[in-house]
Parts: structure tokens; sequence; C-alpha cells
């Protein structure tokens, strides 16, 4: 009985080294982090241009690619008209990775894995995986439709050769924007995933922010890359309803975080932060 139970937990085992994307950059590369973005609005196109001035090495998509349904299958012109208008000059010559939010969950997700096998520099080869760059690991979680399989992925992850871990979602575990903070039972996802690190970078709610701590783990929310809401200040270390996005920059034992938003129309660092990752799966 115990082989018929421990089988299918191998079998899943041995298809996880397919949700591995492995790229090398030039030292200390600099990453972009991006949310909700896919409205088609002037909002979108101001964050777009102010992401490819950045030139940052690689770009993470942080969910709701396509606002409101995400796309029919990988032939909708929404995938045009919201998402390659907007980041084809990006993805000529950068990466960009990918992840699925609520909103792509009203539609076929996997248009997204047919359209990343057209285009090298766009990634999204599993709905989670892990993008290692250089020496900074992403764990890109599914926070939408999260099972057992994530769970053992996110346990089991190989971190050799990782100096720097930051786990990505959609969904954040703390927010002072519309959203709050999530429910049951998200809430123990994400409590279960955050075990294993110490940073964790959202979308989701539309603003810029620092949240603080949950659980001794430091919260970003990103989702400001192409609407607003009204967020309460108050809330956490550092909140602006402002468009922008967070970029990473690594420096030896560190990773400094800046929140880059427009202010007047014009690039601004809002909040910036320095902070050691841990590598320590339990």
């Amino acid at each position: 009985m115990r082989i018929f139970l421990i089988l299918p937990l191998l079998i899943m085992s041995s298809c996880f080294h397919e949700n591995v994307v492995d790229l090398k950059k030039n030292e200390n590369p600099s990453f972009c982090l991006f949310g909700d973005a896919g409205t088609g609005t002037e909002d979108q196109a101001r964050v777009a241009e102010l992401l490819k001035n950045e030139n940052c090495d690689a770009y993470f998509y942080l969910g709701d690619i396509i606002y409101p349904k995400g796309l029919k299958s990988s032939s909708d012109k929404a995938a045009q008209n919201l998402f390659f208008k907007y980041y084809a000059d990006i993805i000529k010559d950068r990466d960009m990775f990918l992840m699925m939010g609520n909103h792509d969950y009203h539609g076929n997700i996997d248009a997204w894995l047919e359209i990343a096998k057209k285009h090298p520099r766009l990634h999204y080869p599993s709905h989670y995986y892990l993008a290692k760059i250089n020496e900074i690991c992403f764990p890109v979680m599914n926070t939408t439709d999260y099972k057992l399989q994530q769970m053992l992925w996110l346990k089991s992850l190989n971190l050799e050769g990782c100096k720097h871990k930051v786990l990505l979602g959609h969904h954040p575990a703390k927010s002072s924007g519309k959203h709050k903070n999530p429910y049951f039972p998200l809430n123990l996802f994400l409590k279960y995933a955050m075990s294993f690190n110490n940073i964790y970078v959202a979308g989701h709610d539309h603003h810029l922010s620092y949240e603080g701590q949950v659980d001794g783990v430091h919260q970003f929310v990103s989702g400001a890359g192409g609407q607003l809401r009204s967020v309460n200040e108050e809330l956490a270390v550092f909140a602006k309803s402002r468009l922008g996005f967070i970029k990473i920059v690594p420096n030896g034992t560190e990773l400094l975080f800046e929140l880059i938003g427009l202010d007047d129309g014009e690039r601004k660092v809002l909040f910036s932060k320095k902070l050691i990752s841990s590598l320590a799966n339990h």
C-alpha cells in the first residue's frame, strides 16, 4: 500500500525539472517587476515606456495580463492589442517572464504556453516555474489555482547555484489596497509558500508598496502597471497610488528594492530598501 501512495509523488517530482528557466546575464543584472497592466489605456502605455527606458536585464509580469477576461485562444487579438503593442520592443532583446492572474483565469491560460513558445525572449514554460538568472532565483507561483503538486514543488526546489531568492505571486499575503489580506484557503497556501522564503513580491492591488513583514517575510506589492486604486497608506511601511513598478538590483550579499513611479509625469524613486534574502527550504 505504501508503494502506491508514494508512486504518485515520485511521478510528480520527476516532472519538476521541466519547470525551470535558467539564463545567464551580465554581472549584476537588474530586474523590473510589474503587474495588472493589461488595460489598453494611456496609463498602460506610460508605464510600458517607463519600463522600456529602465533597460532592465529581465522583466517579470505579475499577472492580469489581459483585462477583463483573459485570452480566448493563442490567436486572440487581445494578445496583440493589450500585450505585444506595449511590450514588443522590450522582448526584442530582453527577457520577460509571465505569470497568470485571476483575470487571466477567466480565459484560456494555456494560450500563453503556446504564445511563449513562438517568442524566444518570452518565458512561460508552465503555470508555475523557477526562473534562475545568474545567482538570483525567482520561484514564480500560481496563486489562483494552487494544488498539492505546487506545494510539493515549492518544497523540492533545487536552489543549487542560487545566491538570492525572491518569491513571486499574483495575490499578496498582505495589502494596504482594496483587496486587503487574502481569505481561506489562499492565506494558508501563501503562508506555506512563504515558509521557504523571506521576500515576497505580488501584484493584484493597483498600487506600489512595501507592506512590511508577515511572519518575518518582507511583503511588496507591484500592481500599478496599467491602472490605479486608492490605498490606505497607514497600513503599510510605504504605499502610494502611483503608476510604476519595482526594480531589484543585486549588490553583493544584498538586494536593493526600488519602488519606481511616475510623479507629475516624471520617473521618481518613491521608496527603496536593502534586504538579504534567505535560501532556506524546510
